[in-house]
């Protein structure tokens, strides 16, 4: 790179890789998506250009929603239910991983952006997780204000009520839970909830009854597990606590070890790193209702999308 584009690419990779993330759920994807774009550059003639930031968020932006448009058809004949990479570090905290997680997206919100239009989820991120306007949203996706408040009101619906993600027989057996949008926000009490619950499942790996841990659910709480046909895992959501608690009964021996966990930090919340041995063997994370009441649990096992976790 040249001075000029490594300068900028020091400062705005951080940023346009948060885009590309929030609109992808997948990280590798994130990092192709905003390599290509400062290796572009770097052939380019940028004279032109009165604002780079600008510039350079239509330019991830919109190539998101061109990669989630050929992605959501692999993703509808997806073995089980398609869930993001998750994001992750370590549990202890230093200023600088503390400030970033402050600006975090939840994985459940995450999961339940899978339910909108690329569009959609492109006008959703830009004003509920960073906070523009609806004029610079307008701007970037060459629409009108109007337009925009429109689709950020249709999106903001969905996600409020939105099954998770997953063949439409699937979805459609699946009863909708309520969770406002404001409950899947990354906050000190849904991190706290979050730890608890957590070494909760630490203590019931270590004591290998699982009753007490599945009792802190919700009584209609929902396992998802995302296997990606790759290694042995529920194609179909899992319902209900007594359920929840037969599978994990089941999978305990020989996968869930107390020697073998991490609390470490799963996009801006406690969550669990799971090994089978020396090998990472999944990630756990949670999400909570309104009442801070645990209602769904998403368990990633796809070797591919445990790639970027934090050893």
């Amino acid at each position: 790179m040249t001075t000029d584009t490594s300068s900028l690419y020091v400062e705005y990779k951080p940023l346009l890789s948060s885009i590309a993330y929030r609109m992808l759920g997948s990280l590798t994807d994130a990092e192709d998506i905003v390599q290509d774009i400062f290796a572009e550059l770097e052939t380019m003639q940028t004279d032109h250009i009165l604002n780079m930031k600008a510039y350079l968020l239509k330019m991830v932006t919109n190539r998101s929603i061109n990669m989630l448009k050929s992605a959501r058809k692999t993703r509808e004949v997806y073995t089980g239910p398609w869930l993001p990479e998750p994001e992750t570090a370590d549990a202890g905290q230093t200023p600088e991983t503390a400030a970033i997680q402050a600006e975090s997206v939840s994985y459940a919100l995450l999961v339940l952006l899978e339910q909108l239009s690329p569009v959609e989820r492109a006008v959703f991120i830009l004003r509920e997780t960073l906070d523009y306007d609806y004029r610079d949203i307008a701007e970037l996706l060459d629409k009108s204000d109007a337009n925009c408040r429109k689709l950020y009101s249709r999106a903001k619906q969905k996600v409020s009520t939105a099954p998770v993600p997953g063949r439409e027989e699937r979805a459609a057996a699946e009863p909708p839970i309520a969770v406002p949008v404001e409950s899947t926000r990354v906050t000190s009490d849904h991190a706290k909830h979050a730890e608890i619950l957590s070494r909760a499942f630490m203590a019931a790996a270590n004591s290998g009854d699982f009753r007490e841990f599945v009792g802190m659910l919700a009584d209609d709480a929902r396992l998802y597990t995302d296997g990606g046909g790759k290694v042995r895992s529920a194609i179909f959501p899992i319902i209900g606590s007594n359920r929840i608690l037969a599978f994990l009964q089941g999978i305990a021996p020989g996968n869930i070890k107390p020697e073998n966990q991490l609390l470490i930090d799963v996009n801006g919340q406690p969550g669990l790193r799971l090994n089978r041995g020396d090998e990472l063997f999944a990630v756990l994370s949670f999400q909570f209702d309104s009442d801070a009441r645990p209602v769904r649990m998403f368990m990633v096992t796809n070797p591919d999308k445990l790639q970027h976790v934090t050893p």
